[in-house]
């Protein structure tokens, strides 16, 4: 079995590379999703922000199985729970974090665990599901093993339909589409925005346009303002644009010195824009940064981190 790593507000979990997001609400402070395989559902992932020193867990869970309950009852069968069952023994697991583990049975069988973390104060419930006579066991472990419920680097990972992608840890999600054809994340922190963009089939896309053109045609809202210097790259895998302007002003017209000293006290914002068509998947990729300082840097960093094929 093929393994990745499903990352979504902070949180991050090793998972099979066929399951897929197929159900999401919320968001950092407090969420819901849900993952599929082409049979059923395979995880479920609940957070929220602990609103005591001390959470009861135990009141959590059951609320949470009243929703259980609801999805996954067999209609002619109570659902039966256990709850404090024994699926970790690694001490690290439980470092930092009050644990309880549970189990139920009902149209699917289920193991999970609900936790308390000490550092980010998340209250995280995540469940592994199977059909009634599957043995996932083996499965489960491995997956909650591997849960994170906040970043311990720099950036936090972003997935969703094999989009992988770091953005800053300063930066909030402000919206998201999550169409076949087309993906959006965009992020704020202040005045700074950070958008990534991800088109499908990118010949019928470019079928009339070059890279630039199309960009150029695309996002001409996007760019108006700014002058802007471009750089171009290709080989056999990608072609590639990178975008880095100043936004434009009255200014530009007054003498040197002057306009200097105004530059020093109200700075331009930069507008930065690493684009690429990978040719083995056949999709084009727009990662943007506004912001009055390193929005280059942060829009490279940001594309870096994206695998895209």
């Amino acid at each position: 079995m093929e393994w990745t790593t499903f990352g979504w507000s902070g949180i991050t979990v090793e998972i099979p590379v066929d399951w897929e997001l197929s159900g999401l609400s919320g968001d950092e402070k407090s969420g819901y999703l849900r993952l599929d395989d082409s049979e059923m559902p395979r995880l479920e992932l609940k957070w929220s922000e602990a609103k005591r020193k001390k959470p009861d867990l135990q009141g959590v869970l059951d609320e949470y199985f009243k929703l259980v309950r609801k999805n996954y009852k067999r209609k002619d069968a109570h659902l039966h729970i256990q709850r404090d069952v024994k699926l970790i023994k690694d001490e690290q697991f439980f470092e930092g974090r009050e644990v309880v583990f549970f189990s139920w049975k009902g149209e699917y069988r289920a193991s999970g665990v609900i936790f308390h973390c000490q550092t980010c104060k998340r209250i995280t419930i995540v469940q592994v599901m199977g059909h009634l006579k599957e043995n996932i066991r083996a499965t489960t472990i491995q997956i909650l093993e591997s849960i994170q419920d906040h970043p311990t680097g720099q950036a936090t990972l972003w997935s969703a339909y094999q989009l992988n992608v770091e953005v800053p840890r300063r930066y909030r999600l402000d919206k998201h589409k999550l169409l076949s054809g087309y993906l959006l994340f965009s992020f704020v922190d202040g005045s700074r925005r950070v958008s990534i963009e991800r088109y499908g089939i990118a010949d019928v896309v470019l079928k009339e346009h070059d890279l630039e053109s199309w960009f150029r045609s695309k996002y001409a809202k996007a760019i108006r303002g700014y002058g802007f210097s471009i750089e171009s790259s290709s080989d056999d895998s990608d072609e590639r644009l990178a975008l880095i302007g100043e936004q434009t002003r009255l200014i530009d017209h007054v003498p040197m010195a002057p306009a200097l000293m105004i530059d020093k006290v109200m700075r331009r914002k930069t507008f930065a824009a690493n684009l690429w068509r990978c040719y083995r998947s056949n999709r084009i990729y727009v990662v943007q940064a506004i912001a009055k300082r390193d929005a280059a840097k942060t829009a490279s960093e940001i594309a870096a981190s994206i695998p895209c094929h």
